[in-house]
């Protein structure tokens, strides 16, 4: 007993180490990814219905500190009722009427916005999501390093509900793979690019899928380029979540099919969490629980901007981890996702 207790001790600190290593790169991030680039920008938000507190959302994207002129496109299906919301704004609302078939509708209307945007850099932002007043200077100042700019949001239920909890939770590991340049990605409701990037074959590809970012991470990645993740620039993802298993199971199906290797790797990590936090919780014992308090920890110093959602948050991490393992297993042979009230199938990367 004595020999596996030694073994299990060791797995834990091993564990331990590698939180603590990422927390350290996490922080450097704060500071190494940074520049001087400016430049005229155009936002680019694709929108369907009222999202919750989407007033704020507009006054959020037209109250950036950024030092040059810069324009926010929302893009609507015509006769959606949003519209007469934007109206009472200094927007400019531009209909989503791309010719693509099987494309999602997400995809469509930044193709529509991107078509009418004026300037040079091109910036897509999410109508779920408040900006704070930094996030577009800080999101476009590392170009002059980096092919292209993202960051990730941080959670922020407008109820406390037991769906929200956990979606909070889970939302939070979408973090997990920025820290190592390899295996970094675009999150589509905060990313930068040149216009020049989204040349004929980057918009023939992208008429053809459904999900943005997964795709312009691919292009970005295929073709050598540099993905700066910008810690300082983190904004707020407002939800109220009614469909939790459906949501979830669409992240993770993208996972599946877009990073199988990260999902192999959360499969093993994910499996190893539950299997402590079992053990800690029957045998009380905290030596076996210090890698989920280290992995509190990090969250909190994530979100450190935002103290209150950070705790709820980083808390809810307990029981996301094994429900995104729970999840993983359940979905591993799915491909099917439903968005928006349409059904789309995840092709593997290997099909491409």
């Amino acid at each position: 007993m004595e020999y596996y207790n030694l073994i299990l001790y060791l797995l834990v600190f091993g564990a331990d180490m590698l939180i603590i290593l990422q927390t350290y790169n996490e922080i450097k991030m704060w500071k190494t990814v940074k520049g001087n680039f400016v430049g005229k920008v155009s936002i680019i938000v694709p929108i369907k219905g009222i999202d919750t507190r989407l007033e704020r959302n507009i006054e959020s994207l037209l109250s950036q500190d950024y030092p040059y002129p810069y324009e926010v496109i929302y893009v609507v299906e015509k006769g959606d009722e949003v519209e007469n919301i934007l109206k009472k704004y200094n927007v400019k609302i531009v209909y989503s009427d791309f010719n693509c078939d099987s494309c999602s509708g997400k995809i469509r209307a930044q193709i529509s916005g991107l078509l009418r945007a004026s300037n040079d850099i091109i910036v897509f932002a999410d109508s779920d999501t408040w900006y704070p007043r930094y996030w577009l200077r800080n999101l476009i100042s590392p170009l002059d390093k980096y092919d292209t700019t993202t960051t990730f949001s941080w959670p922020f239920p407008s109820r406390i509900t037991l769906s929200n909890l956990i979606r909070a939770g889970f939302w939070t590991l979408g973090f997990e793979s920025q820290s190592l340049q390899s295996s970094r990605f675009l999150w589509g409701g905060s990313m930068a690019l040149r216009r020049e990037f989204f040349d004929n074959e980057v918009l023939d590809e992208l008429s053809k899928e459904w999900c943005d970012d997964c795709t312009l991470t691919r292009i970005i990645k295929r073709r050598g380029g540099k993905i700066g993740f910008v810690m300082s620039a983190i904004p707020l993802n407002v939800y109220d979540e009614n469909s939790l298993i459906s949501w979830s199971s669409r992240q993770i199906i993208t996972i599946l099919a877009y990073s199988p290797r990260g999902a192999r790797a959360y499969l093993v990590a994910g499996t190893f969490f539950a299997l402590i936090l079992i053990y800690s919780l029957v045998y009380l014992n905290i030596v076996t629980f210090t890698p989920y308090i280290l992995w509190i920890v990090k969250n909190v110093i994530r979100g450190v901007k935002y103290p209150k959602q950070a705790l709820i948050a980083s808390l809810m991490t307990i029981l996301a981890i094994p429900y995104a393992l729970f999840l993983l297993v359940f979905n591993w042979n799915r491909r099917e996702v439903y968005w928006r009230g349409k059904r789309y199938i995840v092709k593997p990367l290997r099909e491409k």
